[in-house]
């Protein structure tokens, strides 16, 4: 079966969900496809913010400029290469829709320190981008469960790699719905 919907795509994307506890996982054609997902799900666009860390790679905060936001590069933690949650937290103004942290080279970010400047900005969705973090954890979670959204990557260069692919991780129940009808390029597929 050659289909990217066929029975052994939904048994890899039934194995990531189980392990990240995910509503569902959509397996793509990248990470920096699944990124893209998110920024159309997110209704990410003109007059909007990203907030990106300034170490990592260009797809992360290209997936939200090609829909037309502003990106704003956010320092980076000594200690995980994650976004730093004091310089974030002099980032944030009413703008900015998204936050998207970077576990990189598979060291979880301080997502305790992220949340709390989240919380005080409702409408920022947490998006992590996951590429290096495969079944790594943060205090016991999951990386990529944590955030509204998170991605993966299966590109060579990453841990787990099948040459390229990515899949999109959705965590919240109200974005099912429409990240399929993105996933399928606009149709509603799953309701047949």
């Amino acid at each position: 079966h050659t289909s990217a919907d066929g029975p052994f795509s939904a048994r890899a994307a039934e194995i990531l969900r189980e392990a990240v506890g995910a509503k569902q996982v959509l397996l793509t054609t990248s990470c920096t496809a699944a990124l893209e997902m998110t920024a159309m799900l997110l209704d990410v666009g003109p007059g909007d913010t990203v907030v990106a860390p300034s170490f990592g790679f260009v797809t992360t905060a290209l997936a939200y400029t090609r829909q037309g936001a502003r990106v704003l590069f956010c320092d980076i933690d000594e200690a995980t290469l994650g976004l730093d949650p004091r310089h974030l937290d002099e980032l944030m103004d009413d703008s900015v829709r998204a936050v998207v942290p970077i576990h990189y080279a598979g060291v979880a970010c301080d997502l305790e320190g992220i949340g709390a400047v989240l919380d005080r900005w409702p409408r920022a969705s947490l998006v992590e981008d996951n590429a290096h973090g495969l079944f790594g954890s943060y205090r016991g979670r999951p990386l990529g469960s944590v955030g509204r959204f998170a991605t993966l990557s299966f590109h060579e260069t990453k841990n787990f790699t099948c040459g390229e692919g990515g899949a999109l991780i959705v965590n919240d129940e109200r974005d099912l719905d429409r990240a399929h009808v993105v996933f399928h390029k606009g149709t509603n597929r799953t309701a047949f």
